[in-house]
């Protein structure tokens, strides 16, 4: 779990630099080069803002892998409940 963390991880740190980039830069921007968010017509976003946006989900996604693999490995360190031993009959 914590190898998936990992590469979701760095995979989104890629995605939101370039996002970042593209959006800063306005980099390959040209008029027709729009997209609708959702389908709303009213609502135009260049490549980077739609980037960032997938980047941002992945980011999310990366750090509720994180909190589970945490978790996980937090619950497997765990010691399980010794009895004591009881006086004998």
């Amino acid at each position: 779990m914590r190898r998936l963390a990992w590469i979701f991880s760095i995979i989104s740190a890629v995605v939101l630099i370039i996002g970042l980039i593209d959006y800063i830069t306005k980099y390959n921007w040209a008029q027709g080069d729009q997209n609708a968010f959702f389908g709303n017509q009213n609502i135009l976003l260049n490549d980077g803002a739609t980037i960032l946006i997938a980047g941002g989900l992945l980011a999310v996604g990366s750090i509720l892998m994180w909190v589970m693999a945490l978790r996980r490995e937090h619950g497997d360190q765990q010691q399980p409940h010794q009895q004591q031993p009881g006086p004998s009959r």
